[in-house]
């Protein structure tokens, strides 16, 4: 007693069903993509690696599963009751079908749900997604066809009418399987995938081998593209300058860039980042670069290193990648820079506000709203007076570093003050964001080392006004992101009026901290999500306030 004569086994592979497997197949694969934005986006920016996805996906601290989950037992339920309801009242033949309905609804919802949250940083539909979609949507359309045969041979099996009437409610566990689905799809593509980059990776070598540019590599825990930048601007007082797209810093990055590269550049700059030993060296391998620029060690990714010896030795490939013929410089203002310049076999030289053996340092540095003053001081006697928008004494740390490596390139200190007069902020760096109102928004939500907040709160002291915070804490720190976030949020507590802490992750500690610190509990608040916190910085702005924007987690973050 089946619909459709469910009873002769030969049914089930007769054009009916096949026509019907197919389209309910392709529609549901469509679907499913479409509800899987959140996974796609999470593992492109864990750079499609399957363990930091994986992470992030079981992570306690991540809804999404929960709220996959809640798919499912929803849309089940709703399947099983429409289903029975419909085959016992007027559908004896299309009941099983009209659960359908429920499991459209449920998942329409949250695929709304999921478009309403804004990503931070959106999805790049990047070749390699493009490819990666693909093989998922030839699983999603495999797993949804197979588990629909399977249906109807369970119900055959088994005889009974119930099992008969609600057999395709099996189809609502897909969502929640959808994540682990999209592992395997970039699981399959990763051979091909790899290949891809060597044969990219290898044309760009071949070309940066073939030019005749200065070389430069810029590398270290933190800083990097804010001294590319800066370099990039003073180099093009004199030179046609290309230098690696934003945070560019991987070997897909570097060749993306260097598509641009053409026999009227003189210089190019790559930005070098690292997540693991030999990350840098592999790097070095496709520049060669003939100049480094070391910008500072510090705690950041030490989830990924382990230990401060590991983030140094990785740094540290960038240097050796030299040879005895290269020239490297180094942060006067860090200690792990200081300890890898005296290791270094090359010719070197150290830059930074602090003078003790600097090839070029700053003197009469002064701070305000607009910018900072200084004398940039060479090593030669030479001495010229500096202005830049950028804010904070770190930002005249970073200035020196580039413009030691600028005059050793060639420019004269005129050319290398007019270069620095030019330069202007970093996009979300402490950055000044133009608003309407009488109110100060400081833009550091691409700052996640704790070296980058202590320099944040000197900005922030040099402001008039009331100072509200808005921060998610500090990530990527292993087993030290709990004592650096307890620390983050007693020094906060000095320096800020009142405080927004975004998201779980770090809350408890950071609150701590604040509390631990001396803040009031009602100058402390709590926002699940940033635009939550923005709704509560709304409600207590007022004019004259000053506004900083404390790092971001990415969205593979809660």
């Amino acid at each position: 007693m089946f619909p459709v004569g469910l009873d002769n086994f030969g049914v089930l592979f007769s054009g009916y069903y096949i026509i019907f497997y197919f389209g309910i197949s392709i529609a549901n694969a469509v679907f499913l993509y479409f509800s899987s934005g959140k996974s796609l986006l999470s593992l492109q920016q864990s750079g499609y690696k399957n363990k930091r996805y994986l992470k992030w996906l079981v992570h306690p601290d991540t809804p999404y599963l929960s709220r996959l989950m809640l798919l499912c037992l929803l849309g089940f339920l709703f399947f099983c009751l429409l289903s029975v309801c419909f085959s016992s009242v007027a559908f004896p033949v299309g009941g099983a079908y009209v659960g359908f309905a429920s499991y459209v609804l449920f998942t329409g919802m949250y695929i709304n749900s999921e478009r309403t949250v804004n990503a931070k940083v959106p999805l790049n539909k990047t070749h390699r997604l493009k490819r990666l979609s693909v093989t998922f949507g030839i699983l999603l359309f495999a797993a949804t066809f197979g588990l629909l045969v399977l249906s109807d041979l369970i119900a055959y099996a088994s005889g009974s009418e119930i099992v008969g009437m609600v057999r395709y409610s099996l189809i609502c566990v897909l969502p929640i399987l959808c994540p682990y689905i999209l592992l395997l799809a970039n699981s399959i593509n990763y051979p091909s995938e790899r290949a891809i980059t060597k044969k990219y990776v290898k044309r760009t070598t071949e070309k940066l081998d073939r030019s005749n540019v200065i070389k430069i590599g810029v590398t270290g825990s933190f800083g990097k593209t804010s001294v590319k930048e800066i370099l990039k601007t003073v180099l093009s007082q004199k030179y046609r300058v290309l230098a690696t797209d934003g945070s560019y810093n991987t070997p897909v990055g570097i060749a993306l860039s260097v598509k641009k590269l053409d026999s009227t550049h003189d210089v190019f700059i790559a930005e070098m980042g690292a997540r693991n030993k030999g990350d840098i060296k592999e790097l070095s391998e496709i520049v060669k670069p003939s100049i480094a620029l070391l910008t500072g060690i510090n705690s950041q990714h030490l989830e990924s290193f382990k230990t401060i010896e590991n983030t140094m030795s990785t740094k540290f490939e960038l240097i050796e990648s030299l040879g005895k013929n290269g020239t490297a410089f180094f942060s006067s203002d860090n200690d792990g820079a200081v300890e890898l310049y005296k290791k270094a076999n090359c010719e070197k030289y150290l830059a930074g506000i602090n003078k003790e053996n600097a090839e070029v340092y700053a003197e009469n540095i002064k701070t305000s709203e607009r910018g900072t003053e200084f004398t940039l001081a060479f090593s030669s006697g030479e001495k010229i007076d500096c202005v830049t928008t950028l804010l904070g004494r770190h930002s005249v740390s970073n200035v020196c570093l580039a413009a030691a490596a600028a005059r050793r390139i060639g420019l004269s200190p005129e050319e290398i003050r007019d270069g620095i007069a030019r330069v202007t902020s970093v996009g979300h760096r402490l950055e000044l964001v133009p608003n309407n109102k009488n109110i100060v928004i400081i833009d550091d939500s691409y700052n996640s080392n704790e070296d980058g907040a202590r320099s944040a709160m000197e900005v922030l002291d040099g402001f008039n006004g009331r100072k509200i915070v808005l921060t998610p804490g500090l990530v990527e720190l292993g087993k030290r992101e709990n004592v650096a976030n307890y620390e983050f949020g007693k020094t906060l507590s000095s320096h800020a009026d009142k405080v927004v802490v975004i998201g779980r992750h770090n809350a408890e500690m950071l609150i701590k901290g604040l509390l631990d610190g001396g803040m009031k509990k009602e100058d402390v608040s709590f926002a699940k999500t940033l635009n939550k916190g923005n709704e509560l910085l709304n409600a207590m702005l007022k004019e004259g306030d000053v506004v900083l924007f404390e790092n971001d987690l990415p969205d593979n973050y809660s």
